[in-house]
C-alpha cells in the first residue's frame, strides 16, 4: 500500500512549527537557559551554543589557512591536527557523558561538552593567529602561523 505524501508533509510541517515555537534563538547564552522550561528547550540551548562555538572555530580555521597560502606543508599539518582534534573532542565528550547515555539529558550534556571543548580549541587557534602579531621578527620561528600580509 502506497501512502500519499500529504500526511508525511503535514506531519513534517507540524513538527517544524512545534519546534520553531519552542526552540530558543540561535545564540543561546545564559538567557536561553533561564527561559527554557523543558528538556527539549534546554537541549536546543546547548545545540545553539555548540553551533555558535563551531561557527567561530571554523572562522578562525579559515583565517589560519588563508595566512598559510603557499605553505602546503603547514596547511596539511593544520588539517591533520584539526581532524585529530575533532576525533579527540568527540571521543572525550562520549566519555564524559557516558553516564547520561539513554537519558533525556544526554543530547544536552553532549552538546554542552562539545561546545566547551570547541571554545577551548577556538582560544588555541586564536593564540596561533595572535602569535605572529605579538612576536618580534627574530622570534617568528615559534609561531606556526605567519603574520598577515
Amino acid at each position: 500500500m502506497k501512502l500519499s505524501p500529504l500526511p508525511s508533509a503535514f506531519f513534517s510541517a507540524c513538527a517544524l512549527l512545534l519546534f520553531s515555537a519552542t526552540a530558543p534563538a540561535a545564540h543561546a547564552g545564559p538567557a536561553c537557559y533561564d527561559k527554557a522550561l523543558t528538556q527539549a528547550q534546554l537541549t536546543a540551548c546547548a545545540a545553539a551554543d555548540l553551533k555558535e562555538a563551531d561557527d567561530r572555530l571554523n572562522q578562525l580555521y579559515r583565517q589560519m589557512r588563508d595566512r598559510m597560502k603557499g605553505d602546503e606543508n603547514a596547511r596539511t599539518q593544520l588539517l591533520d591536527a584539526q581532524r585529530k582534534w575533532l576525533a579527540f573532542r568527540d571521543a572525550e565528550c562520549a566519555f564524559q557523558t557516558t553516564r547520561s547515555a539513554g537519558g533525556s539529558i544526554h543530547a544536552m550534556t553532549v552538546n554542552a561538552c562539545l561546545a566547551e571543548l570547541t571554545q577551548a580549541r577556538t582560544e588555541a587557534l586564536q593564540a596561533h593567529l595572535d602569535c605572529a602579531q605579538q612576536t618580534r621578527r627574530q622570534d617568528m620561528a615559534v609561531c606556526a602561523v605567519p603574520r598577515p600580509h
